[in-house]
């Protein structure tokens, strides 16, 4: 399968970046002569342009798939409510609609669990997870008072947020290697393994810069954590709900399933 993206600048022009029908055609076109393709099977918008109507990025996508140029199209790191509008206005105007939703997700970042999945769940749209060890922190590579190690992608270009409270993504790596240890597998199958667990996962997305690498995260599929190891992982990773979710919980759970 063929997945690629649109949005990021390609060039000083103002149409040479973002959502504009002009943008995503030519992007489109300019990737299917670097892949030496005659389609694209998923193509995805990498980010929300608040200064493209919806409706012309919408129409635009469309017009690639009537033609035959793409199969499929979805959308990366939006927010629930522009996720839910684009699904809107694709039912409005009888436009394809968004059919998966590429998003961050790990140990580490569990903040959609509030709106993206349930929102996944409710009208039926796939999710990809891009960076599922986090940049590498959950890989078994980082410890709590150890020196980081040199020549991974962390080193090279740093955090981006990916961990948002490092002392806290400590204590899930401490649980990780404990039970990993006790099953005889890496640091980065657990991690992996309990994301394959969650509810409304499609795939993850793996960024092996070996062979070896690419066989040990392949390995993740082919075992499954217990309920008590996904319990503990769950225990450790917990973020606390804001507001309104702590509310419902508190006043609404009979109401609202978890």
């Amino acid at each position: 399968m063929i997945a690629t993206k649109a949005y990021g600048r390609m060039g000083k022009g103002a149409n040479d970046t973002g959502l504009s029908r002009y943008h995503l055609i030519r992007a489109c076109e300019d990737s299917l002569r670097r892949l030496n393709t005659d389609y694209i099977d998923l193509y995805q918008v990498h980010g929300f342009d608040a200064l493209t109507p919806l409706e012309e990025t919408l129409r635009a996508l469309d017009s690639l798939v009537r033609s035959g140029k793409v199969r499929y199209i979805g959308c990366s790191n939006y927010s629930a409510w522009h996720l839910m509008k684009a699904l809107s206005v694709s039912e409005r105007l009888n436009l394809e609609r968004y059919v998966s939703q590429q998003v961050y997700y790990s140990l580490v970042a569990r903040e959609l669990e509030f709106e993206l999945i349930p929102l996944s769940l409710d009208q039926g749209v796939g999710i990809l997870v891009w960076s599922p060890l986090a940049f590498g922190f959950l890989s078994g590579k980082y410890r709590r008072g150890q020196s980081q190690p040199e020549g991974t992608r962390r080193a090279k270009i740093g955090d981006i947020g990916t961990v948002s409270d490092l002392e806290k993504g400590y204590d899930i790596v401490e649980v990780l290697h404990e039970v990993a240890n006790n099953r005889g597998v890496s640091v980065a199958q657990v991690a992996l393994n309990w994301l394959l667990r969650q509810s409304g996962i499609t795939s993850v997305i793996i960024g092996a810069r070996n062979e070896q690498q690419l066989r040990d995260n392949l390995g993740a599929a082919q075992w499954e954590l217990t309920l008590e190891e996904v319990n503990r992982l769950n225990q450790v990773s917990a973020i606390a709900p804001i507001y309104p979710y702590w509310h419902q919980r508190k006043f609404g759970a009979e109401r609202i399933p978890q």
